[in-house]
């Protein structure tokens, strides 16, 4: 059962996705009106007929959906500012532009771009009054009368900031049922709100109290002790809200909201939606097709350098594990020694000796991973997705490490682009487990553009 201001939301969600789609229609007649009647005689010439954009209407309403969807304008937090609904506006009306050029570019059909430009300003007054008259109507359809029981994980004065924030929300305001910390408090309340356990005791109490929220306002709580606390809890409706610092800020990931000028991500569920698993799954076709035949040529010519140079296969295969634990057979460039044990330690510097010459220059361009695309092309791997472990290390992972294996692996991630060998691959579970339950197309296009900058500098890559 979900907390009562998350079902209020999908209700408010479904009547904003009717409110855009009757903006629509509505907006483009409007804009037709415009354009043939208090235009005409300034800007001569218009030929068109409206038949030609009435056909229009199913194409416009699916990228306004998509362009509104992904940048948030469906997504409704703890508390938005006026500035962050106005920017996300922005950008989404941003993205429609393009997109509708894009289509216009696909059909081979020269639409007007006044028309364009025109519908655009239009649709927003209209946009705004209907999102408020469906929004107040979801309001009645879908009352919040219920408060949601939240617990405040931490001490202190953010801690402190939360609580006092959560006050002073409207109606429903948050009922907070208590605090956990580790940290000895003599007086055994943080603001009047008794401390009712340790950070370790909420997948326990998230049951047996039936907790809606959980916020996170510890400075002292590492992000991988965190995250193993969200993995430990059952209760799978219960929503983590993060008071967030510059890693989230950095890494460009969740969807970054204010609690009273405090940065607050929400921590998503983990579960990966049909709608977003086949789109991930047909991105991840086409890209790994589009690269194997742009670099087939490359790749070619390095099998032939290799099979010259050295001895042994220039492939190098290695058992790894995938999706639910299944075994599978990664595909590299070889780049070490073929002395080299097969699962020995990966360079950490330069100069590691086990290198070879070519394959320095490889792992610098990341290169050597270009055969992995067919793992992708097969299925066994995604482009964006948790490094795929080697098998001794995953059979070493407790009951909360192994969720990691619950996602197919990827050849890129939040990981390689946060620090890539700077840091050890099994000990920074908290990058893996921060993409699985923030994971979305968007997330997924921005850290592959921000792989393509980090190849290109070649950070951490030995």
């Amino acid at each position: 059962m979900l907390a009562p201001i998350r079902r209020q939301q999908r209700v408010l969600i479904l009547f904003l996705v009717s409110a855009d789609l009757i903006t629509v229609p509505l907006s483009l007649l409007a804009t037709w009106y415009i354009r043939t009647e208090w235009l005409t005689g300034i800007l001569p010439g218009f030929v068109h007929v409206i038949g030609t954009y009435l056909v229009t209407i199913p194409v416009i309403g699916l990228l306004w959906v998509a362009s509104w969807w992904s940048t948030g304008m469906y997504t409704y937090g703890v508390q938005q500012s006026a500035f962050s609904g106005l920017a996300r506006r922005i950008r989404a009306i941003f993205y429609l532009a393009v997109s509708l050029m894009a289509a216009s570019y696909i059909v081979k059909m020269d639409y007007s771009r006044m028309i364009l430009v025109v519908f655009l300003v239009v649709s927003q007054p209209v946009n705004i009054a209907f999102r408020s008259m469906f929004g107040v109507l979801a309001r009645k359809v879908a009352p919040c009368k219920d408060s949601p029981a939240t617990i405040v994980v931490g001490s202190g004065e953010i801690a402190e900031r939360v609580i006092h924030s959560l006050w002073k929300f409207p109606e429903p305001r948050h009922r907070i049922i208590g605090v956990l910390t580790e940290q000895h408090i003599p007086s055994g309340e943080v603001c009047g709100i008794k401390v009712i356990g340790k950070p370790r005791d909420l997948p326990r109490l998230a049951e047996s109290l039936a907790i809606d929220e959980v916020f996170f306002a510890s400075g002292s709580m590492s992000r991988t002790e965190m995250l193993r606390i969200v993995n430990s809890v059952q209760k799978e409706d219960t929503v983590f809200m993060l008071v967030t610092d510059l890693f989230e800020i950095a890494s460009g990931v969740g969807d970054l909201n204010s609690l009273s000028r405090i940065p607050v991500v929400e921590i998503g569920s983990s579960r990966q939606g049909t709608f977003y698993s086949l789109i991930k799954r047909v991105m991840d076709i086409a890209i790994s097709l589009m690269l194997i035949v742009l670099f087939a040529p490359l790749m070619l010519s390095t099998w032939i350098l290799l099979a010259v140079t050295r001895k042994g296969t220039p492939i190098f295969k290695q058992t790894r594990r995938g999706r639910h634990s299944r075994e599978f057979t990664l595909y590299k460039f070889r780049t070490m020694k073929p002395e080299t044990g097969e699962y020995e330690v990966a360079p950490a510097a330069e100069n590691d000796p086990r290198v070879t010459g070519i394959g320095r220059f490889l792992r610098k361009t990341s290169l050597d991973e270009l055969p992995q695309l067919f793992n992708v092309l097969r299925g066994q791997m995604s482009m964006v997705g948790p490094r795929p472990e080697m098998d001794f290390i995953a059979k070493e992972y407790n009951a909360w490490q192994r969720r990691r294996l619950d996602v197919k692996p990827g050849i890129t991630g939040l990981w390689q682009i946060m620090g890539r060998k700077d840091l050890p691959l099994h000990e920074n579970l908290e990058y893996d487990f921060y993409y699985m339950r923030n994971q979305s197309l968007m997330l997924d296009m921005a850290i592959l553009a921000r792989t393509v900058v980090t190849v290109l500098k070649g950070r951490g890559a030995y």
